[in-house]
């Protein structure tokens, strides 16, 4: 009789077991979208693909992970940018905000919405850049100095107008996805990776002459364009790392401008930072790898008919 009663307890049990677990199975939302903004207070903004704006909270126990196929990478919450897009499982809690235990993007998401951070907020630095490489110009020919100095008046005017129009409107996003649409309509004829050492961002002069030959093919394209993209090696601070991916990315572009790229056929050169580390940074050597630019000639898609 006892052992009856034990047995039919014991079932009764695993099945309250069972249905608390469905329970919480069945509580847990998700939400796919991309990052509008960062909030003050450390929440985040992000519009869904349903065209809503929600309130996405993060805990110290939410985990961020950048996913490359099936190998899942622990990242920090400031990787979530703006342009970023994510997918998070959580609950709504009362106040309609999504409270998350996990976040995921993948690196590709991650490498453009960096590309299209820099192309929509570029620094004073990328612009003073700008400016000295069409000055240097123009002490060696005025005719191509008056050429670039259009160029780069037309580029800040465009600038201008897409700012006023983000602070007159919430439209930050749609242009961010207008971004990511537009470089999917280029295919890459041409890559070139320069190498630098260790916190530096001066260009050798072996990729100096690299850099000139790929410019002179690049002006041989029709409908083309060329992105510049700086990254650092992941050790020490990040803050440095970011300033020396810029540095970098910005030193390249200057001499592509120094061989005849003019601004409005170059992406805004984008400062990746530590993303996309092509080796472990156990090593010195693998380290070096890791601190790089990687240039890249572009052609529209509509020319070639790919």
């Amino acid at each position: 009789m006892n052992r009856t009663r034990t047995q039919l307890i014991a079932i009764l049990t695993f099945i309250v077991a069972i249905l608390a677990m469905s329970a919480a199975a069945m509580a847990d939302d998700h939400l796919r979208g991309v990052v509008a903004e960062r909030q003050s207070d450390g929440s985040i903004a992000v519009k869904t693909d349903d065209s809503t704006r929600v309130i996405l909270v993060l805990q110290e126990t939410t985990k961020v992970r950048e996913m490359s196929g099936l190998r899942s990478t622990k990242v920090d919450a400031p990787s979530l940018i703006p342009g970023l897009r994510i997918k998070a499982d959580g609950t709504y809690d009362a106040t309609a905000h999504f409270v998350a235990t996990r976040v995921t993007f993948t690196r590709d998401d991650l490498k453009l919405a960096m590309a299209i951070q820099g192309g929509v907020t570029p620094t004073d630095n990328n612009v003073a850049a700008n400016r000295a490489a069409i000055d240097s110009l123009g002490q060696q020919t005025g005719q191509r100095f008056s050429q670039h100095q259009q160029a780069l008046s037309e580029q800040e005017r465009k600038l201008a107008a897409t700012d006023e129009k983000l602070v007159a409107t919430s439209g930050a996003v749609d242009a961010t996805n207008n971004r990511i649409a537009n470089l999917d309509d280029y295919s890459v004829l041409d890559t070139v990776t320069i190498y630098f050492a260790n916190g530096q961002s001066k260009i050798s002069p072996k990729y100096d002459v690299q850099l000139r030959d790929l410019a002179a093919k690049a002006k041989a394209t029709n409908g083309y364009k060329i992105s510049v993209e700086g990254f650092a090696s992941a050790v020490g601070p990040m803050r440095l790392n970011q300033q020396l991916s810029a540095q970098r990315a910005d030193a390249a572009a200057a001499i592509l401008q120094q061989s005849g790229i003019a601004p409005a056929n170059m992406l805004v050169p984008a400062a990746m930072g530590v993303a996309e580390q092509v080796a472990p940074n156990k090593t010195a050597k693998d380290q070096a790898q890791n601190r790089r630019v990687v240039v890249r000639i572009l052609q529209n898609r509509g020319i070639t008919g790919q």
